[in-house]
């Protein structure tokens, strides 16, 4: 028997001296994980666009529904700038910032807006207004001609969570009616968008002639004064000849 409580003697040993000299990493932490900590997951960079649909989370200055900025539709080209497919802006302080969700790594953009103008979109990982670095400055494309014009491009990859356009620059007149940011550019690029017929501009209408056929060139106003004049110019014909 004397053998046998001799080698539970040693096995009791050797295991009490391995748990107090095993490495911190190898002992059993009740309270930890079971196994390896997970990484959060990459996003998938896609060529979807990654504001489709969204609300702005932030906005200065709009006016109109900000929702068509992210319909996914855009005007005809040439749309006049301030038809009801998009927002104008009050000024160039104006902007509408979305906020992604997460980190994302944005290398393209597309924007619809007002041809004669210059828009910036910028990006933050926070929120804050000093964090925000210009991706892109959008640029004025009035050669092509006036009114709603899309611009498309490629920007070094950059990650943000927020994402603003805005800051026009221009002739005091500003309107967006659609923006898009991809992570991927997608192919084409621009991609094509479902476009909206817009009614152009209104413009007041003249007043209707009257049921007797066309309106005289003059008024009765005009025509007395015009009046007046012919009497004046007789009376100092008049007194020219009496002398």
């Amino acid at each position: 028997m004397r053998p046998a409580h001799s080698t539970i003697a040693i096995l009791a040993f050797t295991g009490l001296s391995w748990t107090l000299g095993a490495p911190a990493g190898a002992r059993h932490d009740p309270s930890g994980p079971s196994g390896p900590i997970a990484k959060p997951a990459t996003p998938h960079c896609g060529a979807e666009d990654l504001i489709a649909g969204n609300k702005p989370s932030l906005s200065q200055e709009i006016h109109g529904d900000v929702a068509l900025i992210t319909d996914g539709a855009v005007g005809a080209e040439g749309t006049p700038w301030d038809a009801p497919v998009g927002v104008t802006l009050g000024s160039g302080a104006g902007f509408v910032t979305y906020d992604l969700g997460q980190p994302r790594s944005i290398s393209a953009l597309l924007l619809q807006a007002d041809a004669n103008d210059t828009y910036k979109i910028s990006g933050s990982s926070d929120g804050t207004p000093a964090s925000y670095k210009v991706l892109a400055e959008i640029q004025n494309v009035v050669d092509r001609g006036h009114g709603l014009r899309t611009r498309a491009v490629e920007i070094p990859p950059a990650t943000v969570r927020y994402l603003r356009v805005g800051e026009a620059n221009g002739d005091g007149f500003y309107s967006i009616s659609e923006l898009a940011a991809y992570c991927r550019k997608p192919s084409p690029f621009p991609p094509a968008m479902r476009t909206v017929e817009a009614p152009p501009s209104q413009v007041p209408e003249a007043p209707a002639a009257p049921a007797g056929g066309r309106r005289p060139k003059h008024d009765y106003g005009s025509v007395f004064v015009l009046a007046v004049a012919a009497g004046l110019l007789l009376w100092l014909a008049y007194r020219t000849v009496k002398r």
